[in-house]
């Protein structure tokens, strides 16, 4: 028997969100991931950052660059979110470097790594509905640049019915950058790279601009030969604090992240900048789990279901092996010259990060190359 709070969730979103909502009431779905019994870390978990200009370092430079010569990479940016501590309007457009906005140097950076080839990088842009169309007015007759959305979901009242905002309408928020493998799918723009021969796919939030393309990270993806190439790196920031965040975590004989951990006992935390192999994540939906997370919102206390992309690095198949293998490789933080791991998440990160980051993005430079 349908009761009055499944009818309503049923009507707001279709009969996939109401069974979605009766898994969390049935405590199917939760919050943070669940305590793992980890073990230590073992040499050759993670791969070192091989530094520049030795042998090695010179082998995955070589490896990414033939990859970029033969049109193998694009990149993938997820600019979703809305720019909520910075005014309103899609984040992505938010100026950085004078009137260069986020997005605008994340296209510069395709560009750069693809002209010793005169081979243009494509860019994939997972925006949703609250920045779709400012950003495909941005990017109007920029054939390199492909959209696609992610979807939105109904916010729940901590009693999980229908969250709805002061005008009585559902409350929408998008269902988290997880959401990327079944909308690269959906959306036709995974077919359309892969037509186009692309084979790695680099997966960034707009917000870090010091996660360049790359080709000593591209080649290291090559190297290492798993279906995605996680970038970790010291979770303490440049000021001293230890940043929560997804961990590496090793248990029943493999490496997986976990989202949820003490930051005091994991030194390491994913970027979130992650290398994908395209074939392998398009041969099959990837079903990550869903997340509840608790919003502030009109004041009110509200719960997100939400995917996290990191967290395909846990999930297994019938057989009981990865889905999607793992690689990780450890990246610098701490030097401006060579960090990887810049993010802006408030306008008080702004102009700390935009001097960070301002030389590898000053007209000339090689913007791929730290």
């Amino acid at each position: 028997m349908v009761d009055d709070a499944e009818r309503e969730l049923r009507e707001a979103a279709g009969q996939e969100f109401a069974d979605l909502v009766a898994r969390l009431r049935r405590g199917e779905i939760g919050g943070p991931a669940a305590p793992v019994d980890a073990e230590p870390l073992r040499p050759g978990d993670i791969e070192p950052w091989p530094g520049r200009g030795g042998a090695r370092a010179e082998e995955l430079v070589r490896l990414g660059e033939e990859a970029l010569r033969r049109g193998e990479v694009a990149s993938l940016v997820v600019a979703g979110g809305a720019a909520t501590r910075f005014g309103g309007g899609a984040k992505a457009l938010v100026p950085v470097l004078g009137e260069r906005s986020f997005l605008d140097l994340k296209l510069e950076d395709a560009r750069r790594a693809g002209a010793p080839w005169r081979r243009p990088v494509p860019v994939a842009v997972m925006t949703s509905p609250l920045t779709h169309d400012e950003i495909a007015e941005r990017v109007e007759g920029d054939r390199g640049v492909l959209l696609f959305q992610q979807r939105m979901l109904p916010r729940l009242t901590p009693e999980l019915r229908l969250f709805r905002g002061t005008d009585g309408e559902p409350s929408l928020a998008p269902g988290g950058h997880g959401d990327v493998f079944r909308a690269l799918r959906d959306g036709g723009v995974g077919a359309e790279l892969a037509r186009r021969g692309v084979r790695i796919l680099y997966f960034t939030n707009v917000d870090n601009l010091a996660a360049t393309l790359d080709p000593l990270v591209l080649g290291a993806h090559l190297a290492l030969g798993s279906a995605m190439t996680v970038e970790l790196t010291s979770r303490r920031n440049p000021s001293g604090a230890l940043d929560t965040g997804a961990a590496p975590v090793r248990s029943g004989g493999r490496v997986f992240l976990v989202e949820h951990v003490d930051p005091a006992a994991h030194r390491l935390i994913s970027t979130n900048d992650i290398a994908f192999d395209l074939p392998r994540i398009l041969a099959a939906p990837v079903p990550l789990p869903w997340r509840v997370a608790r919003k502030q919102v009109d004041g009110r206390e509200a719960l997100q279901l939400e995917q996290v992309t990191g967290e395909a690095t846990a999930l297994v198949d019938a057989r009981g092996a990865p889905l999607l293998e793992s690689a990780y490789l450890e990246v610098p933080r701490e030097d401006p010259e060579q960090t990887r791991f810049e993010p802006v998440k408030a306008r008080e990160d702004l102009p700390r990060v935009a001097a960070r980051i301002a030389k590898r993005f000053a007209p000339g430079s090689a913007t791929f190359r730290a």
